[in-house]
């Protein structure tokens, strides 16, 4: 029998507002707020659950006899042939199985078809860091350095771009810091006999060069690349440093210390002889807090002390220390090339941007660049290395142009049809040369000239058809140019690539697309990532098409031909 469930008494406060004429709002504030009400309802409390009798058993399922569907497996067995059958029961047998097997491998496979030009993405990921296997020595001769393009003097024909950074904390009343006087530091380079003056001023605009931030910059290049091992903590140990860019140097603690020496007086003496470091103070820790503490005394006494321990490796009677170091790479590092490019952008392109941006917007001659990480990627995945020919259509400044040549050692050029970028880029390409010098590494031969690649000049076709690599920044190329380049790329030779960012193939191979560039390409698609071009910081796909005129068949050559020959009513009009 069910029981009545007891009343639980709730609470319920209902608000009472009281009521104020509106021609009267002074007595809203006179009378004492009226609390409200409580007012009990009466709630029934829940049931209990009711118990569930015991469940009954199911009768059992009886299933149809094996043999209607072994008949109907026969019934449709003869009707069907041999090739097109397909196993429905599973083999309780390892005869069964393997019949099975013979009969899955003995089932011809469907005519083959032409694949369509398809990208894909199955390549391996590659390292963008790693080294690309060349001889990276340059030459002790110093030449063409007599005008060399320092950061002082970049910085001075720009004053109104910069500020005071440092200041003296001796005496406040100093104004040698100022950009009226225009501070600097010389600092030693890897190559004997070099120096640079760079300008001690910050910029105004925070996203602006920073000639003090690369002068250390160039400090840690030096730290980590140049210095042998055995002199690796000669400035200082890095990793007693707080920068995250000194830390990272593969530097132990202790590591290298001086040779313990054993006193005469004391003989054979078992005593433990404490070690010695090879030199006290940590002169890359003072030129760090000097720096944070914007003391210019003491950021420009801790450069002086590394120019002192520089030049003694530098004037060594075995040689420049610092130049033993190239001779053991196995190739460039990345790192080094995007700051030898980043010290040669800023001393030629930096000053000049906004010529750079005089262009028709979302024209053919927009004005976009490839970062470094991004090139160094390309450049691993279309296997250049020195002998090749690398060519850069509408190469802009030469960016692309000069960082593959010093990752890989190819011959590199670039065409570039703007005259004021063009004439930039003459710029950019001797800056670069003398940094080259500077650092004592040698780049691959490079070329950068004013010129429309639509034109089809001698010098250009002679550079296409013996080119192993082309790249085509064609993200807002129009159309009709598009098409232009296809026409163009039909004179390439076997297993040369073309890297772009738009892809040039679409559809199927069939017979009327049978002479286009279409048919030839092999194509594949990769990622960018945030950062890796300048136009935008979102994700994108670039495209390396290789061409390949076996794909096709062994009758791609005939067929190849009738396409480029003239046709039957042109022959008979002649």
């Amino acid at each position: 029998m069910l029981q009545t469930p007891e009343a639980t008494p709730i609470r319920v406060y209902i608000p009472v507002v009281p009521y104020f004429p509106q021609n009267i709002p002074q007595l809203a504030t006179s009378y004492p707020p009226i609390l409200p009400k409580p007012v009990i309802i009466q709630q029934p409390a829940p049931a209990p659950a009711p118990t569930l009798p015991p469940p009954t058993p199911l009768a059992p399922v009886l299933t149809p006899p094996v043999e209607s569907n072994v008949k109907k497996r026969k019934r449709d067995a003869s009707v069907a042939s041999d090739t097109d059958k397909k196993p429905r029961h599973s083999a309780t047998t390892s005869a069964d199985l393997r019949r099975m097997a013979l009969t899955q491998r003995n089932r011809p496979s469907p005519s083959p078809r032409v694949p369509p030009v398809a990208t894909s993405s199955t390549s391996k990921r590659v390292n963008r860091w790693d080294t690309i296997a060349r001889s990276c020595v340059a030459s002790t001769d110093v030449t063409n350095l007599d005008n060399l393009v320092s950061s002082y003097e970049t910085v001075k024909g720009n004053l109104t771009n910069f500020r005071t950074y440092f200041q003296n904390r001796g005496d406040p009343y100093d104004l040698s810091f100022t950009p009226e006087h225009v501070p600097y530091v010389d600092l030693e380079y890897p190559m004997t006999g070099v120096t640079e003056r760079f300008a001690l001023l910050g910029p105004k605009d925070a996203e602006g060069w920073h000639p003090i931030n690369e002068l250390m910059e160039v400090v840690y290049t030096i730290t980590k690349f140049y210095l042998p091992s055995e002199y690796a903590t000669f400035l200082g140990n890095p990793l007693d440093c707080a920068t995250p860019r000194f830390q990272d140097i593969r530097a132990q603690r202790n590591k290298h210390s001086r040779p313990t020496k054993q006193d005469p007086d004391q003989g054979s003496s078992s005593r433990p002889i404490k070690e010695v470091p090879l030199y006290s103070g940590n002169t890359l820790r003072r030129m760090e807090r000097a720096y944070k503490m914007r003391d210019g005394v003491g950021f420009i006494r801790a450069i002086k002390d590394i120019n002192y321990k520089l030049r003694t490796l530098k004037e060594e009677e075995n040689g420049n220390q610092l130049l033993r170091a190239p001779a053991s790479w196995k190739g460039v590092p990345p790192e080094l090339v995007m700051q030898l490019y980043e010290e040669t952008y800023q001393r030629s392109a930096g000053p000049r941007v906004k010529d750079l941006v005089k262009y028709q917007a979302f024209s053919s001659t927009t004005y976009g660049e490839l970062n470094g990480g991004l090139i160094s990627e390309i450049v691993q995945r279309a296997a250049l290395k020195p002998g090749m020919k690398f060519l850069d259509l509408g190469s802009g400044i030469g960016n692309v142009v000069i960082q593959t040549a010093l990752l890989s050692g190819c011959s590199s050029y670039g065409v570039e049809k703007l005259s004021m970028t063009a004439e930039i880029a003459d710029v950019v390409h001797h800056v670069f040369k003398q940094r080259c010098q500077m650092w004592g590494i040698e780049s691959g031969p490079t070329d950068v000239f004013q010129g429309d690649f639509m034109d089809h000049t001698e010098k250009l076709q002679s550079i296409i058809k013996d080119a192993d690599v082309i790249l085509a920044n064609n993200f807002v190329f129009e159309p009709a140019l598009n098409e232009g380049l296809k026409a163009l790329f039909l004179d390439l030779k076997d297993g040369a690539k073309i890297v772009s960012l738009r892809s040039f193939c679409d559809g199927q191979v069939t017979g009327r697309n049978m002479g286009a560039i279409e048919s030839i390409l092999d194509v594949e698609s990769f990622e960018w990532h945030s950062g890796d071009v300048s136009w935008g910081d979102n994700v994108g796909r670039y495209f390396i098409s290789t061409v390949n005129r076996a794909r096709v068949g062994a009758s791609y050559e005939v067929l190849y031909r009738e396409a480029q020959g003239p046709s039957r009513a042109s022959k008979r009009r002649k």
